[in-house]
């Protein structure tokens, strides 16, 4: 532990001359004390050059890599970089912090291909690095003309896209630094010569998805500048070629009173877009309609709940049906879901689930037991066994036996066991649970892993 009333002392004592002496010596060999002294001393203004720092940066990943790539589970210390720009921050240098910050967003982008980032930790890394040099420009009390290089440099990193993964964190630092109506006006302006004319096919996704981005940024732009022309003109050229833009454009339209055009705008997506695409904008009609078309409100919830499968669909689905009109929906959902289960572990669940809510207890208990699973027993145990509690403890005694021999192995032999304690919470048949168990002894006495498992039991 450092005595710091140690040192204080002879601090007092030393030599000025020699301590000078002590410290360039010091320096010399170590360049991150030299740095640090420069922070604190040096004239704002008076640091490195961002190559000089992007080396430091890249020298931090020769220290770790091996072959050129850094592995799993090696995460990069950045904190002599992250610490200097600290220094530069207390000083009041905050260009020259977002110097530092902006090399070390350079170089994590440009190395992102060297190294393993399943855990995400250079991710992270590079959005705390721009999220600070955006923050170090934003406190520089820069004027409109100041930020400028600032805004570009940010857009062009957006526009080049490498790594792609990255374009939303730039995104997010553009609209950080732009506050004012001149910085939105200079965004736009270096924005425009990128605009796309028509809109690439679908099919070409990436492409068509780079378009969508950049006239979603210039929508942005044209309501933060209060250009609602503009902005309802863009929209209508191209909101039928993605779903995305033709919910924005029905929801604007919605936000500034125009309902009637809204719902047309919906309903052209509802009539364009293939069914996966459509549940946004039939939630967004189903708002409208319940005001206005209770028709089309409950065929807009049977389609959402038909398509998603979702509950928050069908109790307010229910309520606003007559109960002859609900009989016969019930009737179309129960088919849509029955025909799914042939190919559709989901759509029998729901089935079962549905079953279960309508009080159709009879039909669930079919549909439970002509899965002969011993997963889907557990699972609906709670609703059916002690309706049905025969047939219940039938099924799973008919399935538990030959579970228990088609694998080995303790964890198989825990999941047996789990299966056994809830055939035992049955009331009524814990003897025959006793007679099961016994069997399972016998038959498997030559595995001691599964003997010791049983004596839960």
């Amino acid at each position: 532990m450092i005595d710091l009333d140690e040192v204080k002392s002879l601090l007092k004592l030393a030599d000025a001359d020699a301590l000078r002496s002590f410290m360039l010596s010091e320096m010399e060999q170590r360049a991150d004390l030299m740095n640090r002294f420069k922070a604190v001393f040096g004239k704002k203004g008076k640091g490195r050059s961002l190559n000089d720092y992007k080396a430091e940066a890249e020298s931090l990943y020769d220290d770790v890599e091996d072959h050129g790539y850094v592995p799993y589970g090696v995460d990069i210390d950045f904190s002599s970089l992250s610490d200097l720009s600290e220094l530069y921050i207390q000083k009041g240098d905050f260009l020259e912090a977002a110097k530092i910050y902006q090399a070390l967003s350079e170089v994590i982008a440009e190395k992102m291909d060297d190294v393993d980032d399943s855990d995400g930790n250079y991710g992270e890394e590079f959005t705390d690095s721009l999220d600070s040099f955006t923050e170090c420009i934003t406190h520089a009390g820069l004027d409109a003309d100041g930020k400028r290089p600032y805004i570009k440099y940010i857009l062009e990193n957006y526009l080049r896209g490498d790594p792609d993964y990255f374009q939303s964190d730039y995104n997010e630092a553009l609209n950080k630094l732009c506050r004012e109506k001149l910085d939105w006006q200079y965004w736009k302006e270096l924005l425009e010569p990128h605009m796309p004319g028509d809109l690439p096919c679908d099919k070409d996704w990436w492409r068509h998805h780079v378009a969508i981005e950049l006239i979603s940024m210039k929508l942005d732009l044209h309501l933060k500048l209060g250009e609602k022309d503009d902005f309802y003109g863009l929209i209508e050229r191209h909101f039928r070629s993605s779903h995305a833009l033709c919910l924005r454009y029905a929801e604007q339209l919605l936000a500034d009173s125009n309902n009637k055009k809204a719902q047309e705008v919906a309903e052209a997506g509802v009539a364009i877009f293939e069914d996966h695409l459509t549940k946004e904008l039939r939630d967004f009609l189903s708002r409208i309609y319940k005001e206005s078309d209770p028709k089309k409100y409950r065929d807009t919830l049977q389609a959402l709940f038909l398509q998603s499968g979702d509950w928050k669909y069908y109790g307010p689905l229910k309520n606003a049906s007559k109960p002859e009109e609900w009989q016969e929906r019930l009737g179309k959902i129960l088919v849509h879901f029955a025909e799914k289960r042939s190919t559709d572990w989901f759509g029998s669940s729901k089935l079962i689930d549905i079953y279960l809510k309508e009080k159709m207890y009879d039909l669930a208990l079919t549909e439970v037991m002509a899965r002969r699973s011993l997963l889907s027993l557990r699972h609906y145990q709670k609703d059916l066994a002690f309706r049905y509690p025969e047939q219940y403890f039938n099924a799973y005694r008919e399935l538990i036996i030959p579970f228990a021999d088609k694998g080995m192995g303790r964890k198989h032999y825990q999941e047996v066991v789990s299966y056994l304690k809830q055939m035992k919470s049955m009331d009524g048949y814990e003897s025959a649970v006793s007679v099961i168990v016994e069997q399972l002894r016998v038959e498997h006495r030559r595995k001691p892993a599964f003997i010791d498992e049983m004596k839960e039991l």
